[in-house]
């Protein structure tokens, strides 16, 4: 009953929020800006973050075991390996490549004196049919290539050996160190909001005291300095939203024409940047909410 109360006053206690934050002036502008500078450093690396991740991936995905068959199978006996190779596990996608398309990517590859001396053998194709093989985890690379050797008809099998191996390991490496140091300075960044939100409450204690000396009810007090600290965080975010709207489509732009492979590319500003720009500003108001919440209650108790 007490709760319904105040949810039907909330636009008064909208307004009381906003009236205290402008009353207390120099502890609200400290802790809007210290929800800044924590948004902003929490945006920027987590970015990076996320962007090194994608790339990670994209790499990762890009590895595949290039599969050689034995020459003196046709096309269609070729084809029939497809079927073993895929029921192999860990398998995603096998892309079939005839004799004459192995011929074709031989003779591309080369320059003009060896596309003529390779074009002479269109009537005697000496190569055989040859598989590309994705899989679902590259670290599995080696035990699957692996498995394809032993199919009968299988000359042999390319995935780039102990350097690839390595690589995938690096990459699962940093993608992981990535994770944990983004979320350690997540907590340590919210922790410091929180505290500096609760040295304001703190600061107002007497005022809690009064408003509890004239009968209000606990939730009557709590909820404008809910509803300020959330006020708090989301006005601590307008900048890093702004860093983040205009500066992120400034980095995409200038890295469009400095990254020429695909796999090294950021990723697209848009929906991107609403996508993350949601989660500042809900990490902000919701820090904000959870240390008013706590720093009243400590007055609240008998």
């Amino acid at each position: 009953m007490e709760l319904m109360s105040c949810i039907r006053n909330l636009p008064r206690h909208c307004k009381t929020a906003f009236q205290n934050i402008w009353r207390n002036g120099v502890m609200s502008v400290s802790s809007i800006f210290a929800v800044t500078i924590t948004l902003l450093l929490i945006g920027v690396i987590g970015v990076i973050a996320v962007n090194v991740q994608d790339m990670t991936m994209d790499i990762e995905k890009s590895l595949t075991i290039y599969v050689k068959m034995e020459r003196s199978l046709k096309d269609e006996d070729a084809k029939k390996v497809q079927a073993d190779i895929e029921s192999i596990s860990g398998v995603k996608e096998v892309v079939f490549s005839s004799k004459s398309e192995e011929l074709d990517k031989l003779i591309a590859s080369q320059k003009e004196d060896g596309k003529k001396l390779f074009e002479t053998y269109r009537k005697n194709n000496p190569l055989g049919a040859a598989y590309n093989v994705e899989v679902k985890d590259a670290a599995r690379l080696a035990e699957v290539a692996k498995k394809i050797e032993d199919i009968n008809g299988v000359n042999m099998t390319n995935y780039g050996g102990a350097s690839t191996s390595n690589l995938v390991n690096t990459l699962k490496s940093i993608r992981n160190g990535g994770s944990v140091f983004v979320g350690a300075l997540t907590i340590i960044a919210l922790f410091m909001i929180m505290n500096t939100i609760k040295i304001t409450i703190t600061s107002r204690q007497t005022e809690i005291g009064i408003m509890r000396m004239v009968g209000a009810s606990n939730w009557y007090i709590r909820i404008p300095f809910m509803l300020e600290g959330i006020f708090i965080g989301i006005l601590g975010a307008i900048i890093p939203l702004i860093v983040l709207y205009y500066g992120y489509q400034f980095v995409f732009e200038q890295s469009v024409g400095f990254f020429n492979s695909s796999l090294i590319a950021l990723r697209a500003p848009f929906p991107f940047i609403y996508q993350y720009g949601g989660i500042l500003v809900a990490l902000g108001s919701g820090v904000g909410l959870i240390g008013s919440y706590f720093s009243v209650r400590r007055f609240l108790k008998f």
